[in-house]
């Protein structure tokens, strides 16, 4: 009893204080990484963050062995001690807290949509993650003896627990082992996606989830249960990093960390919702059908949040597809007689005739032709450091040629965009074209609109 208040009640007080202080430390961390770090290295700076804060939970969730009290006043410490010393750091300037949209958001891009379907994938995700940690937290309580898969398997995990010398709280020795795992692969994969993109390692590492469920039911065997609990721990990696960089990419200028803030919140709320599912799950009621309980629980989760993700494919691209306007130089349309019917520069890196240019793309796709044998059109040249691309309008009567420095798939996408409006607007001109390039003057304002704007 400290000033009259039992001690219970003050350190509920303390951890409560502690939980909201870790919420901003979070929310501003992110938001700051996301706002001040490039685009293509955001998802490795976002991690290291992350890898820190996953070994600071594999850490106190150690100390729950030597004393639960002792484990929840260190980490409140630690999240009311980083929350001072940021302000502290943020007053004396020594850093700023502008969140800028780094991120162009096209104009046609529905932010209220896409945010509420996310929104609803996290949820979902955080219920998932909840069960999880749930039904792999139960200490064996129930008889073994049923028919159940998932009883003699959560029995298994106990004894393995045990026989580590971890006693029976089984729920931080997951924390502990899934944020020494995380911890480690944080920086990896966030590596991996601003290389290779986010949407690709997420579809990826979800086949994860049914490896998962095959495995557990070897539980049994030790060695399988190890690499279900690493592919475990590798799912929430994921989904964390992604989680952290998809709210910033959705956010509008100046609103990165309120959308941070949405992100977080359904992913808790829907931790908390899936932590009481387990509940019902594991009820003295449905221990008859708890396995089928689990099954059905787990999958409905894992393949709910998925749909979202698939619905928001363009909220998921690779960073250097963000960055596609670092990449182009110079852009030509030119007539299939060799003739530049529109040029535009992005940069100032292509000199020389453009009509001599245009005459050598020309001859250049011919002879490749003729060389190859093929009748398919050419779409790329590759010289290493730069590329021509291609593009043609069905009755080919001109082509599109961009200078760039990436083959991207956005880049793809509007050329063809661009082909087909020049096609549409110009077809019959073109029939009987005389060479005035007057008449062809609107081509730059297509070309502003879909790769300046």
């Amino acid at each position: 009893m400290i000033y009259g208040i039992p001690n219970l009640t003050l350190i509920l007080i303390f951890v409560v204080i502690s939980a909201i202080f870790a919420a901003i430390n979070t929310i501003t961390a992110v938001s700051y990484v996301s706002s001040h770090i490039q685009i293509n290295r955001r998802g490795f700076y976002t991690s290291i963050y992350l890898g820190i804060g996953w070994a600071f939970v594999g850490g106190t969730a150690y100390l729950s062995y030597i004393s639960v009290i002792l484990n929840l006043i260190i980490l409140a410490i630690l999240n009311i001690g980083v929350g001072i010393i940021s302000f502290l750091i943020f007053y004396a300037k020594k850093a700023e807290l502008n969140f800028n949209q780094k991120i162009v958001i096209p104009r046609t891009y529905n932010i209220s949509r896409n945010g509420t379907i996310f929104y609803f994938s996290t949820f979902i995700f955080g219920a998932f993650l909840g069960i999880i940690v749930y039904l792999l937290g139960t200490v064996g309580n129930f008889d073994a003896k049923t028919a159940s898969i998932y009883l003699q398997n959560i029995q298994f995990y106990y004894q393995v627990v045990a026989m580590f010398g971890f006693g029976t709280n089984l729920v931080n020795f997951d924390f502990l082992v899934i944020g020494v795992i995380t911890a480690i692969i944080s920086p990896i994969i966030g590596k991996l996606m601003d290389k290779i993109g986010r949407k690709s390692i997420f579809f990826a590492v979800n086949l994860a989830i049914p490896t998962i469920l095959i495995l557990f039911s070897f539980w049994t065997n030790i060695a399988l249960l190890l690499v279900s609990i690493f592919f475990y721990a590798l799912v929430v990696t994921v989904f964390v990093i992604i989680n952290c960089n998809v709210w910033s990419d959705l956010a509008p200028d100046n609103k990165i960390a309120r959308y941070n803030g949405y992100g977080w919140s359904s992913l808790g709320i829907g931790g908390a919702g899936g932590f009481f599912l387990g509940i019902f799950i594991t009820a003295p009621s449905n221990i008859a059908s708890i396995d089928i309980l689990v099954l059905i629980a787990i999958l409905i989760m894992s393949e709910l949040s998925l749909i979202p993700f698939v619905l928001m494919k363009e909220s998921l691209p690779p960073a250097e597809e963000i960055e596609w306007r670092d990449e182009i130089i110079n852009l030509y349309v030119i007539s299939s007689s060799g003739i530049i019917m529109s040029d535009y520069s992005f940069k100032q890196e292509v000199s020389g005739d453009s009509d001599l240019l245009a005459g050598g793309i020309t001859g250049i796709v011919a002879i490749l032709k003729e060389i190859i044998g093929s009748l398919k059109d050419l779409k790329s040249i590759d010289h290493e450091d730069k590329k021509l691309l291609f593009e043609y309008p069905p009755n080919r009567a001109f082509l599109v040629a961009l200078f760039t420095k990436k083959d991207l798939n956005i880049l793809r996408t509007k050329l063809k965009k661009l082909t087909s409006q020049i096609h549409d607007v110009f077809w019959e001109t073109l029939a009987d074209w005389n060479g005035n390039i007057e008449i062809l003057a609107p081509i730059k304002t297509m070309i502003r609109n879909i790769f300046e704007q």
